[in-house]
């Protein structure tokens, strides 16, 4: 069963990214040059304003959540590569690419070679809907430059050590109308599982 909540906040933080190297735990932590996670991480502040009717199912949603339970979001316009992005630069051997994000939209993304559209690739790891990686039928030639763009969802849970914070923005006496705006902010923080 999926739940949909729709929201149209009035910012979103910037998206914050989280790509680390691993470091040496003992005399001071040197750093190593390897990644620790094969793709980066992203996080989110959102603050979405509305009447208290509004905000009741975002709320459930959240406290249903609860931090251990994941949420797809769409990413607030942080989800859509609307220009190429590298992918991979050709090898001449490898034919399977890991893409830089999961859930890539399949009948939304579009492949490059060296900024010619291609036609000659497969989804891997994939629903029918989403994938995370793609499988070349030709491998690229050395220093081809592999780009695509796509849509994508994001894998989320709940910030809790940041607690979702509920707020009452505005009252408004106008018309005799007594319409309370309230607001909730929370943090959204993606996860690689």
């Amino acid at each position: 069963m999926a739940l949909t909540i729709l929201c149209a906040p009035t910012h979103v933080m910037p998206q914050q990214i989280d790509m680390p190297v691993l470091k040496d735990a003992k005399g001071g932590g040197a750093m190593a040059a390897r990644r620790k996670w094969p793709r980066g991480l992203s996080s989110w502040e959102l603050a979405v304003p509305g009447t208290q009717e509004l905000l009741d199912p975002i709320l459930g949603l959240l406290e249903y959540a609860q931090g251990d339970t994941p949420i797809y979001f769409d990413g607030a316009g942080f989800g859509e590569m609307t220009s190429p992005i590298l992918l991979f630069i050709g090898d001449g051997v490898t034919t399977d690419i890991t893409l830089p994000h999961r859930f890539w939209s399949i009948s939304a993304t579009v492949i490059y070679t060296s900024g010619g559209v291609d036609t000659g690739w497969l989804p891997l790891a994939n629903d029918m809907t989403w994938m995370d990686s793609i499988r070349m039928a030709v491998p690229p030639a050395v220093n081809a430059i592999i780009t695509g763009k796509s849509r994508r969802k994001v894998k989320c849970l709940l910030r809790v050590e940041d607690k979702p914070e509920r707020q009452r923005q505005f009252r408004s006496f106008s018309g005799g109308n007594l319409a309370n705006i309230h607001g909730l902010r929370f943090f959204l923080d993606e996860i690689a599982v």
